[in-house]
């Protein structure tokens, strides 16, 4: 790809071939003079990211220990764990599943607020539509507190939605409790990390100096902005 630079944006349908793009991007730039390791590379998939890899490496004919091409969310992960301090979280903290908080509200049922919601039958999708609204909503950067402020100034008539408010609260709670996150906390807490600390956004444009995102179009809102930070140095 011949490019002066700045950003760039490659357009098409499915099986057009805007991955292989991508990756010969990535190795112009690689034997270009940019060090494999300051290219970031995000894909949207487990199984993407590690299929581009082996095949950047096989490309470039080198041993490279730390090809950053990784998702938004391990990306994401590791941003956290190496700059804990700052984010001021416990670099330890282990990301977990939706079928993990759907577990953790299941054994803790008695202790949510469920006057409004309709457990009869099948409590498990109940919560489990609420651990995919909670989702949905970290995905456009919507914080338990954020909701719980503006659910407040609804009417009575509004109680269901006042009550999601508390259950987003305490599913809030019950992951501090156990120490954990969830994929959407990797990117709200990187996002704020990034927003708030010029420093790290410093740090991290040295490090990884060009980003490079497969499947851009499916990127959510929160992962947006993400980018425009990344980006900014």
């Amino acid at each position: 790809v011949e490019h002066a630079g700045g950003p760039l944006l490659i357009q098409g349908g499915p099986g057009t071939g805007k991955t292989t793009v991508l990756a010969e991007r990535f190795l112009h730039l690689a034997r270009h003079g940019a060090p494999p390791e300051s290219l970031l590379v995000l894909c949207f998939s487990t199984t993407a990211a590690d299929s581009l890899r082996a095949h950047l490496e096989d490309r470039l004919e080198g041993a490279y220990e730390a090809l950053a091409v990784t998702t938004f969310h391990g990306f994401c992960a590791r941003l956290l764990r190496d700059e804990a301090l700052e984010a001021g979280i416990d670099p330890f903290t282990t990301p977990v599943t939706a079928a993990d908080r759907l577990a953790m509200l299941l054994e803790r049922i008695d202790d949510l607020p469920l006057r409004h919601h309709d457990l009869r039958g099948n409590p498990s999708a109940t919560l489990g539509a609420i651990v995919q609204r909670i989702d949905r909503l970290k995905d456009e950067l919507v914080a338990a507190g954020d909701y719980a402020a503006w659910a407040s100034a609804l009417p009575e008539e509004r109680a269901r939605e006042r009550e999601f408010a508390e259950l987003y609260g305490a599913h809030e709670r019950m992951l501090a409790d156990a120490g954990s996150l969830d994929v959407g906390d990797l990117v709200l807490h990187s996002f704020r990390l990034l927003r708030t600390r010029p420093h790290v956004r410093h740090r991290l444009a040295e490090r990884q100096q060009r980003v490079l995102v497969d499947e851009l179009q499916d990127a959510s809102f929160a992962q947006g902005l993400l980018l425009r930070l990344l980006a900014a140095g």
